[in-house]
């Protein structure tokens, strides 16, 4: 590849360099390669432009390991359902920009990551647009729930929890008044 080196004006090719390298990644050690030029007079390395991230790859490998949910899979997903980044992120009750990250490959928390799962449950997803009306346009929360509600199992195990949630809460959803004793 013909370079040229912004640190001793070197311009002729610049050699690709291979390296096994470890990242540590909340504590633990992720062995990745890296990939990079480097100048043959003065060794300075410079990043490819063959888009590979060895920290990218330690996230994506650290991932595995404690079966969190991989940014594909996420935008896979939310692209599956048709939902923008901001309609998610409003039934995730998140800031755009987090929902923004996670997908560009940042490492979620496990608290984002079991919610993220949660989420992509189609039961409950379609009880988030039932309970949270105002999150999504009335077009699109009909597309989703004629969408979800295409599976018979969704549908049966939703009413299911309704009715369980009718039988044994309804005495939560009356406003409470507290009342104390004034000295």
């Amino acid at each position: 590849m013909l370079e040229y080196c912004l640190n001793c004006n070197y311009e002729k090719a610049l050699e690709l360099k291979i390296e096994p390298v470890t990242i540590t990644v909340r504590g633990e050690a992720i062995e990745t390669i890296d990939e990079f030029y480097q100048c043959p007079v003065c060794e300075e390395k410079f990043t490819t432009n063959l888009e590979y991230d060895s920290l990218e790859k330690a996230y994506r490998e650290y991932r595995s390991r404690h079966n969190l949910v991989q940014p594909n899979e996420i935008r896979d997903w939310r692209e599956h359902y048709g939902l923008t980044r901001t309609e998610f992120s409003r039934l995730l009750e998140w800031e755009e920009a987090t929902l923004n990250r996670i997908e560009q490959g940042a490492l979620q928390e496990v608290p984002e990551d079991q919610w993220l799962k949660f989420i992509m449950v189609p039961q409950n997803l379609l009880y988030l647009i039932i309970s949270k009306p105002e999150t999504l346009s009335a077009e699109k929360r009909e597309q989703l729930i004629s969408q979800l509600s295409a599976n018979r199992i969704v549908v049966e195990t939703l009413q299911r929890f309704y009715n369980i949630l009718r039988e044994n809460f309804s005495e939560f959803s009356k406003p409470r008044i507290s009342r104390t004793k004034q000295a």
